[in-house]
């Protein structure tokens, strides 16, 4: 944190990661997510939740940042960005979710899953998604994806992921 400070000294909130804004992270994020597949873009499917997730006393940023290709298919991203480092350069803490894992779009298409909820509690966070299975229809995920992290310091742990059947769609 001190070296932040001597690096910035004079610096507001906006000045590091922790103000950043919408149009910000969605400009940073098209750098970190890969949307060179058939897509619109990126975009932030939630808003990004600011918590202290690392304990240094400066509010940290979990960001959702979803590839937009215009069908069903979801290329997410949660990552954690350190709220104390630099906006121009943001530090990611660590990725919490990346799905699909593959960048084949014809093996990603309906294979992705979409960020419904993120939530913070202290230095827990809890990630809950739809998933689809390659069949399921475009407005008909069969899987909840939940997800728990633990945050030490600047160190993710990942609990084991719980994939849970939906009822299917009914038509």
């Amino acid at each position: 944190m001190a070296a932040l400070v001597a690096l910035c000294s004079g610096c507001t909130q906006e000045d590091t990661a922790s103000g950043m804004g919408k149009a910000s992270l969605v400009e940073w994020g098209e750098e970190l997510v890969d949307c060179s597949v058939p897509g619109l873009g990126v975009e932030l499917p939630l808003a990004p939740v600011r918590s202290d997730v690392t304990g240094d006393g400066t509010r940290d940023l979990v960001v959702s940042l979803e590839c937009v290709t215009g069908n069903a298919s979801s290329f997410s991203h949660v990552v954690v960005l350190d709220g104390a480092s630099p906006a121009a350069r943001p530090e990611v803490v660590g990725t919490l979710l990346r799905m699909p894992e593959t960048k084949d779009y014809r093996q990603a298409v309906r294979t992705g899953a979409k960020i419904r909820k993120v939530a913070v509690k202290g230095p827990r966070i809890t990630i809950v998604a739809d998933r689809w299975r390659y069949m399921d229809a475009k407005a008909c995920p069969s899987l909840k994806h939940v997800q728990i992290f633990d945050v030490e310091s600047t160190r993710l742990s990942a609990r084991k992921a719980s994939v849970l059947d939906v009822p299917r769609c009914q038509w």
